[in-house]
């Protein structure tokens, strides 16, 4: 498993598909918000394959 944690910057609809663009130490990277429907602007989130899997605190992602 390759996790991966980053910040929101942008949320938008391609191909009626929830995306976001996350900033993931520097480096911007184009993900699916399938699973995270509630996800906004700001939040951290754990992303495995492309895809968010789970929102987070930055206390916890640093400990993992």
């Amino acid at each position: 498993m390759n996790l991966l944690s980053g910040q929101i910057e942008e949320i938008y609809v391609h191909e009626g598909m929830a995306m976001g663009k996350v900033n993931v130490r520097g480096a911007l990277l184009k993900v699916s918000l399938t699973f995270l429907m509630d996800a906004k602007i700001g939040d951290t989130i754990l992303i495995e394959s492309g895809v968010a899997i789970s929102k987070t605190e930055l206390e916890q992602v640093k400990e993992i």
